[in-house]
């Protein structure tokens, strides 16, 4: 794959703040690659969105789209001259305007008859059929979001950027919403960036993931890959529950931790002390002891739906007791007491 976007060094602080929005950003996005700009309200995730559509200026750094500077220290092309489409957090379409105008918006320099054909091909690809003549107010919240991707992806833009695209789609809707919004840029071979600070929405549609934080690149790869493997305690903790305790390496594929001695698939850190982060659906729960399995006092249970969360007590001798957060499946039942943990070495990550 080509890349079709990069930014280099791009750095912007915004009067009065003590810290800059954006510190030396260098990012590379792959062509029909969807890219997820993640991190907390003021990461700086959006002020670099907006940098590379070309609605600010950055205070240095330079944005390459296809081969071509479209903003440096000398060099600023108009946002409506890099060819780039946006989806608004508001969708920000025209209420006095039927679906299909709203759709031709973005095509008046090419005829009447081009604007008809590539509006049916938009309304075909984000299942709005039918739908031409209604006005936004006739729509639903997920109907006037496929429209705003309709009217940004007509001009058949090189990359689409979106910005918080599901932040006002009711809750209960968003698993279809994602499902349908990663197909149509699937079917339509769209590269796309977007910004959010919910990881539901990273997993579910992102082929790539860069994790931002006051104004810095934390940590980038597949969401799969930060997930399984966070570099740090902040990006483990930020993409769910972890369990994260300190530890020891004392041998090759072995770390002396808090919930005792655990082996690793790959240990590349040198002799001394080391972070080790496991997720709480990594772990199988036994009711006899294993070996290596962990001791523990199942103290609380707790049904959250999808699955039920057990919190574990460490009952092991010569160590300070410790709280191991425990996922399983919700028809299987617990009785609070004692059970033993085990965990494969592939579940248990060096994030320090």
């Amino acid at each position: 794959m080509s890349i079709i976007l990069e930014t280099k060094n791009l750095t912007k602080r915004y009067p009065g703040n003590k810290y800059r929005s954006l510190e030396n950003v260098n990012l590379q996005v792959e062509e029909g690659q969807i890219t997820a700009l993640l991190g907390e309200s003021g990461c700086g995730k959006t002020t670099a969105l907006r940098i590379i559509a070309g609605f600010e200026y950055a205070e240095k750094g330079t944005v390459i789209i296809k081969d071509r500077i479209v903003a440096d220290e000398n060099i600023f092309v108009e946002p409506n001259k890099r060819g780039i489409g946006v989806v608004f957090q508001d969708y920000a379409l025209f209420p006095h305007k039927t679906v299909m105008k709203n759709i031709t918006f973005g095509l008046r320099h090419k005829s009447k008859k081009e604007q008809h054909k590539i509006a049916e091909n938009m309304l075909a690809l984000t299942g709005l059929e039918g739908y031409e003549q209604r006005y936004p107010h006739q729509l639903s919240g997920g109907q006037r979001q496929r429209v705003a991707l309709a009217r940004a992806l007509a001009p058949n833009p090189g990359i689409l950027l979106m910005d918080e695209p599901f932040s006002n789609i009711d809750s209960v809707k968003k698993n279809a919403i994602r499902e349908e919004i990663r197909e149509i840029l699937k079917l339509a071979k769209t590269t796309a960036i977007f910004v959010t600070h919910d990881t539901k929405d990273v997993l579910a549609i992102a082929d790539r993931v860069i994790v931002m934080k006051k104004g810095l690149i934390k940590q980038e790869g597949t969401p799969s890959e930060i997930y399984n493997n966070p570099s740090s305690k902040y990006i483990a903790n930020f993409f769910g529950t972890s369990n994260v305790f300190k530890g020891t390496k004392i041998g090759e594929r072995k770390i002396d931790t808090e919930i005792g001695i655990l082996s690793i698939a790959s240990l590349h850190h040198e002799p001394g002390e080391v972070v080790v982060s496991i997720r709480p659906n990594s772990f199988t729960i036994h009711s006899v002891s294993h070996p290596g399995a962990i001791p523990v006092h199942a103290v609380k249970q707790t049904f959250m739906g999808e699955y039920t969360e057990l919190i574990c007590r460490t009952q092991l001798s010569g160590k300070t007791p410790v709280d191991i957060v425990v996922h399983v499946p919700p028809y299987m039942h617990i009785t609070t007491g004692s059970i033993y943990l085990t965990v494969n070495e592939k579940d248990v990550w060096v994030i320090k």
